[in-house]
């Protein structure tokens, strides 16, 4: 049996760790740390993106002529 510790770091601060046991044969003990990389990985992304401070609009605001603003050049 083996301890297995898998920490995730954003910006040098932990923000989701997992802490499991593997035991059985190399295939199963490999199967069992993929599982834990998975459940990982979504925790992860999900932290992430919950660390992102404002969301910015996609695209840039539109004139009232409906041109997008600063593609029309000045006359």
């Amino acid at each position: 049996m083996q301890k297995v510790k898998i920490t995730v770091e954003v910006d040098g601060e932990v923000v989701e760790q997992v802490v499991g046991q593997v035991e059985g044969t190399l295939e199963q003990m490999e199967d069992q740390i993929d599982a834990m990389t998975r459940q990982l990985a979504a925790k992860t992304l999900q932290a992430s993106v919950d660390r992102v401070a404002v969301s910015r609009p996609l695209f840039r605001h539109r004139a009232e002529n409906s041109a997008t603003k600063g593609s029309k050049p000045k006359r």
